[in-house]
């Protein structure tokens, strides 16, 4: 089909040349190749399919706790094993820790960083960790390179993979030399979350990505708007959770580490004040991701809590 549009797009071009130099002839055949190539388009459009919402029922539920041995620096969420349940995969300054969250929290495996550290030594430590083709791509501001992990098995391994930190498929951020942030200090970046996996309630495709600069929020959905919040926190994610087409940012609070948290949900285009739900937390959120962690096809959203400076964390499901 690609190839068949390609040639009659040049027979287009041809007969368009020709017809500027006169002839009735070339112009009902111009119009009879371009009619052609629209209703083959048209056949050949993708179907649209109209997300089905269903009803959420917000309520936070702890599932358990799990000691990572180091402190939580970043979280992300993927069925790489293949038993159709989702699992977590915490990433600290040493380790990307594989977690099953299937009614109860479990560990499923750990793999180590390795190789060359990072210098100069970060101020603070931070990390990434994005899905991309089977894998996780972790990377961690005290390391070189990133780790990519993935199942050989029922084996957690993992290679070393690029420099740089991977914070959307396709998409490289740089630290800023022995900083906590990406870019510069006019413009310090301090997270960056996509998603090309949702419908709007037509069932058109959405790209949306947002980015934390200090503690401003810009949402961009393409096609659609950008929204832009103040006063939130490192930890966040984008989500259609209620399936309406319209999709949720799940943002945590801007305050110092130590400081109780909360988490709030919201509905991008909705009431960012009030929101659609809340949550006190007496220690900081540390991550948040969307898994189906019991594969029964509806994502749940996951809170890692942990107070500051914490090895271990709380798991808890927002929905």
């Amino acid at each position: 089909m690609v190839r068949w549009a390609a040639v009659l797009g040049a027979v287009v071009c041809m007969v368009g040349s020709a017809r500027a130099e006169g002839g009735d002839y070339f112009a009902r055949l111009e119009a009879a190749v371009r009619t052609g190539l629209d209703e083959a388009a048209l056949a050949h459009a993708p179907k649209l399919v109209p997300p089905v919402p269903i009803k959420v029922t917000w309520k936070a539920v702890r599932l358990g706790s799990v000691d990572l041995g180091a402190p939580l620096v970043a979280l992300t969420a993927a069925d790489l094993d293949g038993d159709g349940k989702g699992e977590l995969y915490a990433v600290t300054p040493r380790e990307v820790v594989a977690i099953g969250v299937d009614h109860r929290v479990k560990e499923l495996g750990r793999v180590p960083f390795g190789g060359e550290p990072a210098m100069p030594v970060p101020r603070d430590v931070i990390g990434t960790a994005i899905v991309e083709g089977g894998e996780v791509l972790a990377a961690v501001s005290a390391w070189a390179k990133e780790l990519r992990v993935s199942w050989k098995g029922k084996v957690l391994v993992a290679q070393p993979g690029a420099p740089g930190f991977a914070v959307c498929p396709g998409e490289r951020l740089a630290i800023a030399p022995g900083r906590n942030y990406f870019g510069d200090a006019g413009a310090p970046i301090f997270g960056v979350r996509c998603r090309t996996d949702l419908v709007d309630p037509a069932g058109h495709p959405l790209e949306l990505r947002a980015t934390l600069t200090g503690t401003k929020l810009q949402i961009v959905v393409t096609p659609g708007a950008t929204y832009e919040l103040a006063d939130y926190g490192v930890a966040f994610a984008l989500a259609d959770v209620d399936r309406d087409g319209k999709p949720e940012v799940i943002v945590s609070g801007a305050g110092a580490p130590g400081d109780p948290d909360a988490i709030k949900v919201m509905t991008l285009g909705g009431d960012d004040k009030k929101g659609v739900f809340r949550r006190q937390f007496t220690g900081g959120v540390a991550g948040i991701t969307v898994i189906d962690g019991d594969g029964d096809g509806v994502a749940e959203v996951i809170a890692a809590v942990r107070l500051v400076g914490a090895t271990r964390v709380d798991l808890w499901r927002l929905d």
